[in-house]
């Protein structure tokens, strides 16, 4: 439970209209145009990752103007002829992260158990450009879920991270049904989407 947390972010704090804790400033959610133009641009740089054609993806972001969305992190894997291999792995497993985001933007029903790496075959279905919708239609028509559904799954996924984290920090064997890598990548897109500390992509927390 929540409650034999002692040290535990509290997220609701600022996620609720009614701020009443002393120094507990609402963060500001993201927007579904914000969250949408974010996933497309993940998702070239997740491709990129997973082995696609760079003389194919880095052009479809160019045309699409999804360049200027690219985080100072992301430019450099882009811009380099040679990435290096920790780059391209890094890369791919931000699968998970853009999986959270296809969830956000009500693209996907549910997101699988915490030791469960997502279908990454699932994105060519829902997004361009390969999935029947342009660019500008996927921006355009996202729709985000609710404050509460975000809240719900922010403090879910912070509690999977802190039972890794805990289990770690102690010497024991984390709770089989959380991967702590897959969770960590989830962790930092919801973290992102509600707002967490006003933090940008790249420097977007984890805290537990």
């Amino acid at each position: 439970m929540l409650e034999s947390i002692p040290y535990w972010p509290d997220l609701r704090c600022h996620l609720t209209d009614d701020v009443t804790e002393p120094n507990c400033e609402p963060y500001q959610v993201r927007t579904s145009q914000e969250i949408a133009t974010r996933a497309l641009t993940l998702f070239g740089v997740v491709a990129l990752g997973l082995g696609a054609s760079r003389e194919k993806i880095i052009p479809w972001l160019r045309d699409e103007g999804l360049c200027e969305a690219l985080t100072p992190r992301e430019r450099e894997l882009v811009d380099s002829e040679t990435p290096t291999q920790k780059q391209l792995i890094n890369a791919s497993w931000q699968s998970e992260a853009l999986l959270v985001l296809l969830w956000v933007l009500r693209k996907v029903d549910d997101l699988p158990p915490g030791n469960v790496q997502c279908d990454t075959a699932l994105f060519r279905q829902l997004m361009p450009p390969y999935a029947d919708i342009l660019v500008k239609d996927f921006v355009r028509l996202a729709r985000r879920r609710s404050d509460e559904e975000l809240t719900n799954q922010a403090i879910l996924i912070q509690e999977m991270h802190w039972k890794a984290r805990d289990a770690a920090i102690h010497g024991t064997a984390a709770p089989q049904e959380i991967d702590i890598e897959i969770v960590q990548e989830r962790h930092h897109a919801i973290n992102w989407v509600i707002g967490y500390e006003r933090l940008s992509w790249d420097e977007v927390t984890t805290d537990t």
